[in-house]
């Protein structure tokens, strides 16, 4: 395999493997994908599968022998696009934005400072500039609209209140990926916000 040169490049090659793989034998393995791209970092390849067990897109499906123990069988349940992987630095922002996006799922409308004290716990609090961004993002996606003055207030608009899983911004890419249409939603609307 040639050298890969996009840094999102990866993900797109490993989900069209896994898509393949699944395609032709009814699901696909690690160690398989390990020596399909055996010039990615071992890590590359577990991070993003890991990612896309914890986001509901892939499940386990059984196991099988191999020379060196078992290896777990996988099959991908929610196909669509490749899903982007959430970096390391990302996973706290993204279990902030989750919590954001089902209280914001339950609230008929909300301001940013509203909606930061409804998806907080005594675990996680949620600032309110966090909720802002967020927020900020998904008007420019087109997932909330704003209405009101000095004292605006949001909510969600209905046709995108498409499911339970939090919507992924993609600032480089002026993008939304949504986990649950599995697929990017292009922002035209507006800049995509700061990170939160």
């Amino acid at each position: 395999m040639t050298a890969i040169q996009n840094a999102d490049a990866p993900r797109r090659l490993i989900w069209r493997a896994m898509t393949a793989l699944q395609a032709q034998y009814g699901y696909f393995t690690s160690p398989v994908l390990h020596d399909i791209f055996s010039d990615l970092h071992r890590k590359t390849v577990e991070n993003y599968l890991a990612f896309l067990i914890a986001e509901r897109v892939v499940e386990v499906s059984g196991t099988e022998a191999r020379r060196n123990g078992q290896a777990n069988q996988y099959r991908i349940i929610n196909a669509g696009e490749a899903p982007p992987l959430r970096r390391n630095a990302d996973t706290a922002l993204g279990c902030r934005q989750q919590a954001l996006w089902t209280a914001m799922r339950g609230l008929r409308q909300f301001r940013p400072q509203e909606l930061a004290l409804a998806a907080s716990t005594e675990e996680r609090a949620i600032p309110r500039d966090t909720a802002s961004s967020y927020v900020r993002d998904l008007v420019a996606a087109g997932y909330i609209v704003q209405s009101g003055g000095s004292r605006s207030t949001y909510r969600l608009v209905p046709t995108h209140n498409t499911g339970p899983r939090a919507p992924i911004i993609l600032r480089s890419e002026r993008a939304v990926f949504d986990l649950n249409l599995m697929r990017t939603v292009n922002v035209t609307a507006a800049e995509i916000g700061r990170a939160a």
